[in-house]
């Protein structure tokens, strides 16, 4: 890879900067393509800056991650329709010194769910209603799936339930929902390391009949899908959310086509 005045750099935004794995999947592909491209990691310290720094320095957009999905929203020109119904992006890209927030994470866990079962008239048990669990809520919706939120906070995750048309449930309920349930998805930072022992669900509510999924990627493995491999549930690991809104991305940084093959080698690697 040459770096000179006409590379176009692609940013990332996010506190998993040291861990992500979006480095080895762009590059990779990038080299393939013969693409004058980079992605690189960005330490932020003050958001409203960093963003400001991707329209004053010209680079091209950035994948933006926790904490910042909902944040950064209000300093951006701009959200294409479903970041907007969302209220939450993944991605900015620099249109020309306009900067346009989207989002790909509610259609990237979808994929990925699909990998092992259909989605519409399931019952989905949904725990979280911070960024990734909003856009993994619409995106559910749209596929017709049963959806239930559960949430701490009582007031965000009901408003979440409104805003999508589904059914709020506080956590003290979730023994009586599961107990039917097609899908769990952990949308939460719950079990992310260095606090990999922690889990939102005890193994005593989870069934053999269930598919669970877990969008924390570090570990790969969390305490979550542990107990879910224990207990015979179908598991789906967040690294197959995490290639697959990597792969829609894609196509929004370059405006090419996408090498699936090249970035999930580089994934597994």
């Amino acid at each position: 890879m040459k770096i000179n005045g006409e590379t176009q750099i692609i940013g990332f935004f996010g506190s998993t900067y040291k861990t992500s794995k979006m480095y080895a999947m762009y590059n990779a592909a990038f080299h393939t393509l013969n693409l004058n491209y980079i992605y690189v990691p960005f330490i932020v310290n003050d958001l409203k800056k960093a963003v400001e720094g991707i329209r004053n320095l010209g680079i091209k957009g950035v994948g933006v991650t926790i904490p910042y999905k909902i944040a950064i929203v209000k300093y951006l020109d701009e959200l294409d329709e479903n970041a907007k119904r969302i209220g939450a992006v993944n991605v900015v890209i620099n249109n020309n010194g306009k900067l346009i927030g989207g989002n790909t994470d509610g259609l990237g866990g979808v994929k990925a769910l699909k990998e092992v079962t259909k989605i519409s008239g399931k019952k989905v048990i949904l725990l979280g209603a911070g960024g990734a669990a909003r856009a993994l809520a619409f995106a559910i919706k749209d596929e017709d799936g049963n959806l239930v939120i559960v949430n701490r906070t009582e007031e965000i995750g009901d408003d979440l339930a409104k805003a999508v048309g589904s059914k709020f449930i506080q956590f003290h309920q979730l023994d009586k929902e599961i107990k039917d349930a097609d899908i769990l998805i952990n949308a939460t930072s719950i079990g992310m390391a260095p606090n990999d022992n922690k889990s939102l669900v005890d193994k005593q509510f989870l069934h053999s009949d269930l598919i669970v999924m877990d969008i924390v990627t570090n570990p790969k493995e969390t305490k979550l899908l542990k107990m879910a491999k224990k207990m015979r549930c179908k598991i789906v690991y967040g690294e197959r959310m995490l290639f697959w809104q990597a792969v829609l991305k894609f196509k929004l940084f370059t405006g090419i086509g996408i090498p699936i093959k090249v970035m999930e080698e580089s994934l597994y690697a």
